[in-house]
């Protein structure tokens, strides 16, 4: 016969392992071209690594999905960025003119938009709460003229 506080802890453990910790996000991209490449999607989680480029999690579109998506789950709560472009000539980076102006779309959560450059975190960053239900954004693609 298990000990009551051996018992307690089996089922506390048994019930974690069937469960995600932490929060989901999920992003929606609402205006991609499904013939035009995936869509690709970085998540940062802080200041410092959004300006360094230093990506906590990163997804991609399966190729002609009609609506890209991906799902960031086991956040903890606190402040995201996500960062997205569509790579429409196949080689996995965003391409920029010798200006640095991006050439493929691109967007920001939130739809931050940057002057002379990438929006800041605070403009860009929504906030993830420690919920049962995923926080579910919406960001458009912006193609430059």
């Amino acid at each position: 016969m298990l000990h009551p506080f051996r018992y307690s802890l089996c089922v506390l453990m048994l019930t974690a392992c069937g469960q995600v910790v932490g929060a989901e996000l999920q992003v929606r991209i609402s205006n991609a071209d499904p013939a035009a490449g995936r869509v690709y999607f970085a998540l940062f989680d802080s200041e410092p690594g959004y300006q360094n480029r230093a990506a906590r999690g990163t997804a991609m579109s399966r190729e002609g999905e009609s609506q890209p998506s991906a799902a960031f789950a086991g956040l903890a709560p606190g402040q995201y960025v996500v960062t997205v472009f569509q790579d429409t000539n196949g080689n996995r980076r965003l391409d920029t003119n010798l200006l640095g102006v991006p050439t493929e779309p691109y967007g920001f959560s939130r739809n931050a938009m940057g002057n002379m450059g990438r929006p800041d975190f605070a403009a860009a960053a929504v906030e993830l709460f420690d919920q049962d239900e995923p926080l579910l954004i919406d960001i458009e693609l912006r193609q430059q003229p």
